[in-house]
């Protein structure tokens, strides 16, 4: 794991820099355009005729606009340098290197979030190979980590339908157990009394228990009512 582990921490420094190159390179151009704007704006002031006041004014509105902009895409800009201006110190560079070399703990962190942890698998895992044909049934996989290292497994391939949301067995086995004793609304309230809950998450109803007592050619007591 040490070659993977000091990788995952150079880049997470690199990323890192990287991230805030790109940002002061994207606010510069940012304020090179409000520039070259406002000085094209002021030329176009410059060139027009004095008497002409009506264009005039409007011209010099532009510019004016134009120059606030500056002033605002500049403040923006060295406020952002100021916040950005950080070094990272040996001690919290060893640290860092030091988490990467133990990603279960860096792994079920509680600040570690999803998205973290799917940026971390991106930089472990090389590649994934799956076979759903050498094996009946079955989906062979393969990945290959930048360390090296080679897993294997192999899982069952999915049934048509078997993912799909389904009412719990054990709910569908108290209704089998009730019909012909309770009619619909009462084996409702009772699932509903044993916290069962339908394959949506939601109370049972009479009209669920019905159909599932039809469905299965259950008889109930609504039938004699």
């Amino acid at each position: 794991m040490s070659p993977l582990s000091l990788e995952i921490g150079l880049k997470v420094l690199e990323q890192l820099e990287n991230d805030l190159t790109v940002q002061r390179r994207q606010r510069e151009l940012q304020l090179e355009q409000a520039r070259y704007e406002a000085r094209l704006a002021q030329r176009q002031y410059d060139a027009v005729d004095p008497d002409n006041r009506l264009v005039a004014s409007e011209l010099e509105r532009r510019w004016n606009e134009k120059l606030e902009r500056v002033t605002r895409l500049e403040q923006a800009y060295n406020q952002a340098e100021q916040e950005a201006e950080w070094h990272i110190t040996p001690e919290e560079r060893k640290a860092i290197q030091e988490l990467s070399q133990d990603l279960p703990a860096l792994w079920k962190s509680a600040s570690t979030t999803n998205q973290e942890r799917k940026q971390l698998l991106r930089l472990a895992i090389e590649s994934v190979q799956l076979d759903g044909v050498t094996q009946a049934g079955q989906i062979a996989i393969q990945i290959r980590w930048r360390s090296g290292t080679i897993t294997r497994c192999s899982i069952k391939r999915p049934v048509p339908g078997e993912w799909s949301l389904k009412t719990p067995p054990h709910a569908v086995a108290q209704i089998h157990e009730m019909a012909g004793r309770y009619t619909y609304a009462d084996i409702a309230d009772r699932l509903n009394a044993a916290g069962w809950r339908t394959a949506f998450g939601r109370p049972f109803t009479s009209q669920h228990v019905g159909y599932i007592c039809r469905r299965d050619k259950l008889g109930t007591s609504d039938e004699v009512s």
